[in-house]
């Protein structure tokens, strides 16, 4: 017998069916949107090239506490195959009572690697020593023009100094939501000796060098003498550099992203540990899949008994079930996945942050199609065990 045209579903009843979905793909949508959104912005956070890589101490806690030997740049910059290095130090700072993270760099060495785009005033010199350049984002979000001086209260030290905004830039990354200052003055507002930074990146030929070869080649070599057109140069014009014992042991180097998700999966923060917490959260809701459900069947158990007593199947009737509320199903979890990224958007709009960091959401196919799948799985699973107590009947 076939059912295929034979309307006995109320719509008001799916109608009631396909919100509870929405609400359910809504919730797991926003979940795993934002778990994954935070984890790509900062997996993401010192570039996405895989020719850059990071030298920094794999002995530090996270990647804005740790502390190498600024010498390192003299043994670097002479292994065939590196083609720019960029001391950095991160200070987290308060600014305008709000967290904000300050980076130290060698203005003309960075630029080799980051370029910026000045949007208002002019780009930091290394012998700016009471001004700053500030990101986009992080002049939008504190209502910071040119000119501007800022009170900057360090956190890993009892230090404050005023700063004068010399210009604002654009990056299309995570330095938006920072001020670029000079090395030595990161330094200073860290709490660090002017002979340390937190990392130092460098530019490599992939066909040269890998971050294994690099490290290899950093530990057998020797500190060279200044021949003076190095990055280290640069800063020994203002604070001289003692040559340092450097001890290999307490250094690593990989490439950026690979550099963070060392911190990320040591705090289990993995794409793994994150789907697995959406799914839950998804089967947490799926009761309330599980009773509407059963109230779709047990709201239309006279009309599933007069199809029994013409004719129908149980096989048949519970796959006629299944393939009229399939349509709702899919709708309900695709306007689910959009109302939950514009919600997203509005939050991401409103300066959602992590670590003084804006989060981006951005769709991922695969979980869309996880999304379908799911709500498919639960709405098949509970039609069919509530059709089966009707039709056993």
């Amino acid at each position: 017998m076939r059912l295929v045209g034979f309307r006995y579903l109320q719509r008001q009843s799916l109608l009631f069916l396909t919100v509870v979905l929405l609400l359910a793909s809504v919730l797991f949508s926003i979940t795993a949107f934002g778990f994954f959104g935070f984890y790509q912005t900062f997996y993401t956070y010192l570039g996405e090239g895989d020719d850059v890589v990071v030298i920094y101490d794999k002995r530090s806690t996270t990647p804005f506490t740790g502390i190498i030997q600024l010498q390192l740049i003299a043994r670097i910059e002479n292994i065939s195959g590196v083609l720019a290095t960029s001391p950095e130090i991160i200070a987290p700072t308060i600014i305008k009572d709000k967290s904000v993270f300050l980076r130290g760099v060698i203005p003309e060495e960075f630029g080799k690697l980051n370029p910026l785009t000045i949007i208002n005033g002019e780009t930091l010199q290394l012998g700016d020593v009471q001004s700053t350049i500030v990101g986009k984002k992080l002049a939008e979000t504190l209502h910071l023009t040119v000119g501007h001086k800022l009170l900057v209260l360090g956190v890993l030290a009892e230090r404050y100094l005023t700063l004068e905004i010399k210009g604002t830039y654009e990056s299309n990354s995570a330095l938006d939501d920072e001020a670029i200052v000079p090395l030595y003055v990161g330094q200073w507002l860290r709490g660090a000796d002017y002979e340390s930074a937190t990392l130092i990146r460098a530019k490599i030929d992939r066909s040269e060098l890998t971050s294994a070869l690099l490290y290899e080649a950093i530990a057998k070599a020797e500190t060279p003498q200044s021949d003076g057109k190095t990055g280290l140069t640069l800063i020994e014009e203002i604070i001289p550099i003692s040559n340092t014992a450097i001890n290999p042991k307490n250094l690593s180097v990989k490439e950026t992203q690979q550099f963070m998700k060392t911190y990320l999966d040591r705090y289990g923060v993995t794409p793994q540990t994150l789907l697995i917490l959406s799914v839950i959260i998804f089967i947490f809701t799926s009761a309330t899949v599980l009773g509407a459900s059963h109230t779709l069947i047990r709201q239309h158990e006279h009309e599933t008994a007069v199809l029994r007593s013409l004719g129908a199947s149980a096989k048949t009737l519970k796959l006629d079930v299944t393939m009229k509320t399939l349509p709702w199903s899919i709708i309900a979890s695709l306007i689910g996945v959009f109302v939950a990224e514009a919600m997203l958007l509005v939050v991401e709009t409103s300066g959602a942050q992590a670590l003084s960091h804006t989060i981006h959401f951005q769709l991922n196919p695969l979980f869309i199609a996880l999304n379908i799948l799911l709500v498919f799985m639960i709405v098949f699973s509970s039609v069919l065990r509530s059709a089966k107590k009707l039709t056993s009947k």
